[in-house]
């Protein structure tokens, strides 16, 4: 009878299998990692995102059973996550609604809602049909001179996923939007930063982008996927390694899990260095160099309560698929030296602990360059990032406020590389966060959960930049390492300090309230209040305003 209940339970939770990865926004993210912090879930790795929405069901089935140590706005979350994963957790479709099924579509109900699906459990096949849509407006006002300037933003797109046998799936999501009004006002959102199409010659008015584009395979221990996806890696609201302030790329991922061991593993392609090559029959040619990405990482479970972890990074360009990194198992700063040096190395190790209950302290190390016989002479080779933070709930039983605290470091020239094609950029944009080298930031961020569907959030962010001393027409003068497109030269100096340089400062204050008053139906008002200051430019206080309205269907 014990066997029998044992295959019962294994078969519970692979018979609904979904094995699409969910979006790296999603809020369910934001309510794992507070369960985490609480001592609720355990085995959730917050290093490295997204996830399946297997593996967040699993997750959200040990919050079912502790549910009695969940606050009021917590239990409505729970509830509402038990709509948007009920085929994942129950499999069952009862508070679902396809808007074409009968006429029974109802826009603002509580239910989740789609164009169209079929959850056909016979068959083991599952497809879903959503658009969404967004639509923003953006105000700046330039506090010093009084000078305002607005733009709107709409965007629609549509999210087509289908997984089939339990372990197959593929996603494609992707939108068009249009802007009217201000264009630089409009480039304070990172998606419009990055579209190609809206930054081309001719002022062009639209962009799109392709957010999700992959197929997938998920045998629990062992994961597969091909394709486009948005990949974050480090701890923190503010990921140090790879957030989103470039534009996604195409990779292959693998992850094998067993017991307290995980490897994580993914080879990527960026976009190099752009240039236009004048052609006298077609015009101008856009050219891209070839540029490459290759991420693995060990990690080890030590107990529910600690985790820790070691990572390498390799950059290439230059040349096709080098198999010596497409091979996971291999030590990429050893073998980048057998490559004959042509490449970016970087290794990182991690560690996670939670075991006050209610506060979850993290901490990272990435050291891109170091000569252990130069430590503490200032040589400019060894470079270091320091990361390290903490989340605390433990006002959980007094009052639904979140705290989060973040310190960031990073050395001069650290990202940079004596290759400039060889950067950790794309396009020129650091994969990582806005931070450039050579700066530290102090973050600080309170979410008040007054409801499930209403919240405040409020932050303040204070970074220090030792940048490039520049000249006039805007050439480097003096090379701290301030600037991640400008590598170590040959004739620049043997040292290079921590902030040394023109110390360019950012304060940042911004607070948002979100409103959900209808499942997937959301209002979001966003205020940023920024103070910058930087080398031949005028003094910046600007205060800018987002409102969007947006929702899936």
């Amino acid at each position: 009878m014990k066997k029998l209940l044992i295959i019962l339970a294994f078969f519970s939770i692979n018979l609904f299998a979904q094995v699409e990865y969910v979006l790296t926004d999603n809020p369910v993210y934001d309510f794992l990692e507070r369960m985490e912090t609480r001592q609720i879930i355990h085995n959730y790795n917050t290093f490295d995102l997204p996830k399946t929405r297997k593996e967040i069901a699993s997750l959200i089935k040990q919050v079912i059973e502790s549910q009695n140590q969940l606050d009021e706005s917590d239990l409505g979350t729970l509830e509402d996550l038990k709509t948007e994963f009920e085929y994942e957790l129950f499999g069952t479709t009862k508070n679902s609604q396809s808007l074409f099924d009968e006429g029974n579509a109802n826009f603002i109900s509580q239910k989740q809602k789609y164009l169209y699906f079929i959850a056909d459990s016979a068959n083991d096949v599952n497809l879903y049909l959503n658009t969404f849509g967004k639509a923003e407006e953006i105000f700046k006002n330039n506090i010093l001179n009084s000078a305002n300037v607005s733009t709107a933003v709409l965007s629609l797109g549509f999210d087509f996923r289908v997984n089939f046998f339990d372990h197959f799936g593929f996603d494609f999501r992707g939108l068009n939007a249009i802007v009217t009004g201000n264009r630089q006002t409009a480039l304070l959102r990172n998606d419009v930063v990055n579209s190609y199409r809206f930054n081309s010659p001719g002022e062009q008015t639209s962009f799109d982008e392709t957010q999700a584009g992959y197929f997938v395979i998920d045998y629990d221990n062992v994961k597969f996927k091909f394709g486009r996806d948005r990949v974050k890696l480090g701890y923190g609201p503010i990921k140090s390694i790879i957030d989103e302030n470039s534009e996604r790329f195409d990779h292959i991922y693998l992850k094998l899990k067993y017991k307290s061991m995980e490897i994580t593993y993914f080879h990527g392609k960026l976009l190099g260095n752009t240039s236009v090559i004048p052609d006298s029959i077609h015009g101008e040619l856009n050219a891209a160099g070839d540029k490459y990405i290759g991420y693995h990482r060990l990690g080890f479970n030590i107990s529910e309560d600690f985790s820790f972890g070691g990572s390498e990074i390799i950059i290439y360009s230059d040349r096709n698929l080098d198999f010596t990194y497409l091979n996971p198992f291999n030590l990429y700063k050893f073998a980048q030296n057998s490559n004959r040096d042509r490449d970016n190395s970087m290794i990182a190790f991690d560690v996670n602990n939670k075991s006050i209950k209610g506060l979850k302290l993290y901490a990272m190390f990435l050291m891109d360059d170091i000569e252990l016989d130069k430590l503490g002479t200032g040589f400019w080779g060894n470079q270091f990032i320091y990361n390290f933070g903490f989340y605390s709930s433990n006002l959980y039983k007094i009052l639904p406020i979140d705290i989060q605290f973040e310190y960031t470091r990073m050395d001069p020239f650290v990202f940079t590389h004596r290759i400039q094609r060889n950067n950790f950029t794309q396009v020129g944009r650091s994969l990582g966060s806005f931070l450039q080298p050579n700066s530290e930031l102090f973050f600080t961020q309170l979410n008040y959960r007054i409801t499930n569907r209403l919240s405040i959030k409020t932050s303040f962010s204070y970074s220090v930049h030792g940048a490039n001393i520049l000249n006039p027409d805007g050439s480097v003068k003096v090379n701290v390492g301030g600037d991640i497109n400008f590598g170590h030269r040959t004739t620049d100096p043997f040292t290079a300090h921590f902030l040394d340089g023109f110390r360019e400062y950012k304060r940042e204050y911004s607070a948002t309230i979100l409103y959900e008053p209808y499942n997937e139906v959301f209002a979001r008002l966003t205020i940023n209040y920024l103070s910058e200051t930087k080398q031949f430019e005028p003094v910046k206080k600007e205060l800018q305003t987002f409102f969007a309205i947006f929702f899936q269907l």
